[in-house]
């Protein structure tokens, strides 16, 4: 894909930028999850590759390849302009302030390079028939109240949680308000925790 804008660092005429994709996830401890994503990459990289003949699955964190190892992929393939497709739906906080850091710390690495982060999924009614499809289709099992789910034959139940135990911050379920633990390593107004 080329871009007709002017780069902004003076690294390459537009004409000459090549673009790279990464198709950025969370990331999971489950390695069928983090599988899924490689298929989503794939997927895109067929179906898209007269526009985009390089595509990257990254995860956030928890799994590789994370952001700064497909940057440094793409770039190996030939991009010069790095676009991060972040596969979630909401404008949270790993959109607003993680995934823009850690690409930026990526791009640092590879001198001469840009880089764009793309709008979450968000509401869209593409997303919306994506729903209406789930509705209406017929492959999951229909249980009555206290029949065991076949999906969790040996697994042990889940305790209510109100967040990731992965994430650095925690929630008082009190007062609603939001602390980072400690020994998270977030650093925060210069203070590491």
């Amino acid at each position: 894909m080329t871009h007709p804008q002017p780069t902004t660092n003076g690294s390459r005429p537009a004409g000459d930028r090549v673009t790279g994709v990464i198709i950025c996830d969370h990331g999971s401890r489950r390695a069928q999850s983090n599988d899924s994503l490689k298929e989503v990459a794939a997927l895109f990289a067929v179906r898209f590759a007269r526009d985009c003949s390089i595509v990257e699955p990254a995860h956030m964190e928890l799994a590789m390849p994370d952001i700064a190892a497909s940057y440094a992929a793409c770039v190996e393939r030939g991009a010069t302009h790095i676009v991060v497709l972040p596969f979630f739906l909401a404008r949270g906080k790993h959109w607003t302030r993680d995934i823009p850091s850690l690409t930026a710390q990526a791009a640092a690495d590879h001198p001469g390079t840009t880089y764009q982060v793309a709008e979450p999924l968000g509401l869209d009614d593409l997303i919306l028939d994506l729903l209406k499809k789930r509705l209406d289709a017929d492959d999951q099992p229909v249980l009555a109240s206290g029949e065991d789910d076949p999906r969790l034959q040996g697994v042990e139940p889940s305790d209510r949680r109100i967040q990731c135990s992965t994430c650095p911050f925690e929630l008082n379920k009190d007062t609603g308000v939001v602390t980072i633990k400690e020994g998270s390593g977030v650093v925060a107004a210069g203070v590491r925790y």
